[in-house]
């Protein structure tokens, strides 16, 4: 029964569909003539369906992002994407950007709605900085006294992991180095006595990836679309899965650790980011479920930056053989210097600059991500020059393109393993231009108090990995291939994952002495 009779004789279902176009025709040039006149780019037309230039985005951000620095260098600009309307400021504004205190521009918000945090789990980093304050307070000033225990897990996950190769043997690097970052890690998050818990490497792997497809695929539609999307998402039940079996593994760890904690027998096994969040956590902070959740967030972060960063390395390097005897040759004489690998302490791998710098270029080539220093403004700001932010805002830098201006890296279409060991030979700058030093002009970390408290762990991490590859095995692409090509969607890239090289153990005189 039609409580309006007249309007069915009146509208048609055609009429209807008119109506409902006429309708969204209206709100998208109502929007469009309220909105600040900040150039667009992305998109062909600004009465292109939102889903369109979103779509384009994925395909094709490294072009649009560089397309809007080119022609709007110090200026800001803006693309679309289905979430939100994405607003990217010009390096200019970076002093005063990391000035920002969270409550006016909160890098924390921005990152749990970029990773979709209400969906994927990963809202929990909202609750408190307890992961930032432990990663600054513990782990980083303890790293010296941390590279035993990671040179230990590595050696253990070498005779694990790969293969025993006396002659070529094929390997795909994304999954072999993939399990030695996952070992590594958790032995420093958890300490000895979980860290080879095969159900725990499994959480801790198979989570990061689970939210990384849930994210992609997620961005490619509206936000109201993305609760029921939710729903339909296997990667979305894995994650949920992976949660809860973290915390039926570590909440009995935790609590076991309280006990002996409060019957007065500390253990020096538990220097390790899951007893150092124990100690630091305030009342409020310290449920053992949470702990447990956080420790599986903090993982994704510290597997797929290290993860990513050593196989792009590896990549470049076989692509580009010329330099690894020169890093060879550093590398023997550190060894020199220092003894045998397993004596090396964190200065140690400090002291390997033609490897740094590599690294450092390698990233240049192969960021993690195309945009950087996120913020979601929590009130208006005004910048020095009037220029103003409204609340609400998500704004980022476009970090790949504003490194690879010609005015900040010279020929930057040239790649120059030892770029950036060049530049230290200058004077005063020897502290500068390191994989874990950031800049205004260099961004990939973030820059100010708020950039990436892991960096220092993870470019230790992917050191002691590297520096044992290099020097333990040879390496080669198959008959016919080169580099593969790294795969890309939204900002994000990644490396090929079924990339394929051969590799040799190479004679016991040339391997590193441990």
């Amino acid at each position: 029964m039609m409580v309006y009779p007249h309007l069915e004789e009146a509208y048609p279902l055609w009429g209807y569909g008119l109506l409902g176009i006429g309708l969204y025709g209206w709100l998208m040039i109502k929007s469009w003539f309220s909105k600040p006149k900040i150039p667009l780019v992305g998109v062909r037309s600004r009465f292109e369906a939102r889903l369109i230039s979103n779509f384009r985005f994925y395909k094709d951000a490294e072009n649009i992002l560089l397309e809007g620095h080119t022609n709007f260098k110090d200026k800001i600009f803006q693309f679309m994407r289905a979430d939100t309307d994405m607003l990217v400021l010009p390096s200019k504004y970076v002093s005063e950007m990391r000035m920002l205190p969270s409550t006016v521009a909160s890098p924390t918000v921005a990152h749990a709605y970029n990773l979709m945090g209400s969906h994927t789990n990963m809202n929990i980093i909202l609750r408190n900085n307890l992961h930032f304050r432990t990663l600054q307070l513990k782990l980083t000033p303890n790293l010296n006294f941390l590279t035993a225990p990671m040179q230990e897990e590595l050696n253990y996950a070498i005779e694990k992991e790969l293969p025993d190769c006396e002659d070529w043997v094929t390997i795909k690097p994304y999954h072999s180095i993939l399990k030695l970052v996952a070992r590594i890690s958790a032995r420093i998050f958890l300490g000895l006595s979980l860290c080879r818990n095969e159900n725990w490497l499994k959480i801790s792997t198979e989570f990061t990836e689970n939210v990384f497809v849930s994210l992609v695929v997620l961005r490619l539609f509206p936000l109201w679309t993305h609760y029921f999307l939710s729903w339909l998402l296997p990667s979305m039940y894995r994650g949920h899965r992976y949660i809860r079996n973290a915390k039926k593994l570590l909440v009995p760890e935790i609590q076991r650790r309280r006990q002996a904690s409060a019957a007065g027998k500390p253990s020096t096994k538990n220097s390790n980011l899951l007893s150092w969040m124990m100690e630091i956590a305030s009342e409020a902070e310290g449920d053992a479920a949470s702990l447990a959740h956080l420790e599986v967030v903090m993982s994704l972060a510290s597997i797929h930056t290290s993860q990513m960063n050593a196989v792009h390395v590896l990549y470049d390097l076989v692509a580009r053989p010329e330099y690894i005897t020169p890093i060879r040759d550093e590398i023997r004489e550190v060894s020199k210097e220092d003894g045998a690998w397993m004596k090396w302490e964190k200065p140690s791998f400090t002291k390997l600059r033609k490897l740094d710098s590599f690294m450092r270029e390698s990233q240049r080539f192969n960021p993690p991500s195309l945009l950087s220093m996120h913020r979601v403004m929590m009130q208006n700001h005004q910048f020095a020059d009037g220029t103003v932010i409204p609340r609400n805002a998500h704004v980022s830098m476009a970090v790949n393109a504003i490194q690879n201006d010609p005015e900040v890296t010279p020929e930057p279409e040239t790649f120059d393993g030892l770029r950036y060991y060049k530049l230290r030979q200058q004077d005063c700058e020897s502290h500068l231009h390191q994989f874990s030093t950031t800049q205004e002009k260099i961004l990939n970390f973030g820059h100010g108090a708020n950039s990436c408290p892991g960096r220092f762990f993870a470019s230790l991490e992917i050191k002691i990995i590297l520096v044992r590859l290099i020097m333990d095995y040879d390496y080669k692409f198959p008959d016919g291939k080169g580099r593969p090509e790294n795969l890309k969607a939204h900002e994000f890239i990644f490396p090929n994952s079924e990339g394929e090289l051969l590799m040799r153990r190479r004679s016991a005189s040339e391997r590193l002495a441990i």
